[in-house]
């Protein structure tokens, strides 16, 4: 269980919480939310959550501890989401256009049917269209593709349009590819080096370090003529050649190996 600052471009994991036998996600972010809010009170002011965590405890709790809440919304049986449904059929979408994606979207506030939730509601619902090109036998070819969105936060839009709201709940995404993607691809997130709890946890939060150092020698060190030839993970991988070479060693190798 991992929480992730989103909305930047380096990417920013902040803590992790191992999930305990017989527990829930939810439960593990419950003591998550409320140790990252005791380190970092003033780096966010909304937790943004996939549609598990649209449970009255955990945004009962996000709001005792001062802090918003966007979730996804879904589930043919959730009052809140049929509520929303039955009122947008009425409305007309009003439309924006986010470079080449046309967004019809329905926003609403002060639904109350999300049972044991102490304040009211707001739901955004978004149908989103974009032309994309394909290679389809040989041939580049256009097709629209269509998606559709619901979201439910406790944020007023007078504090976040609808248009900011969208983005906010696509953001939600960078946790699976700016991080989790990127760390087992290419740090070895996903190999486990040793089979103890506190290890593996010790292993995670030292890659996260290292993840952020290097992000940010590379994004905020280096020049961006030298960015355009190399990458992220061309740099990482130069230090750990620096590291391994044969021509360098740590202090700790030279003792165990017995030189003064």
């Amino acid at each position: 269980m991992v929480c992730h600052l989103i909305g930047f471009d380096l990417a920013a994991p902040l803590d992790l919480e191992m999930i305990q036998p017989g527990e829930d996600e939810v439960g593990a972010a419950g003591r998550l939310v409320r140790r990252v809010c005791e380190n970092y009170p003033r780096f966010f002011d909304a937790f943004v959550a996939d549609a598990l965590y649209f449970q009255a405890p955990f945004i009962n709790l996000c709001l005792e501890l001062g802090k918003h809440v966007v979730t996804v919304l879904k589930g043919d049986k959730r009052n809140l989401l049929l509520d929303a449904q039955g009122l947008f059929q009425h409305q007309r979408p009003k439309l924006y256009q986010d470079g080449k994606k046309t967004i019809a979207y329905w926003d609403e506030e002060g639904f109350e049917s999300a049972a044991g939730i102490r304040v009211p509601l707001r739901v955004l619902h978004t149908q989103e269209s974009e032309n994309k090109r394909h290679r389809i036998a040989g041939r580049w070819e256009v097709q629209a593709e269509e998606h559709s969105w619901w979201w439910q936060t406790t944020i007023p839009s007078a504090v976040l349009p609808a248009p900011q709201l969208c983005t906010v709940g696509h953001r939600r995404w960078d946790i699976e590819n700016d991080l989790f993607n990127t760390l087992a691809t290419h740090w070895a997130l996903n190999h486990c080096f040793k089979h103890h709890p506190v290890a593996i946890q010790n292993f995670v939060l030292t890659l996260f370090i290292a993840f952020v150092l290097i992000q940010s020698f590379y994004l905020r060190n280096l020049k961006p003529e030298i960015r355009k030839r190399l990458t992220l993970i061309a740099i990482a991988r130069e230090f750990y050649a620096d590291l391994v070479s044969p021509l360098w060693s740590a202090p700790w190798l030279t003792r165990t190996r017995g030189s003064p």
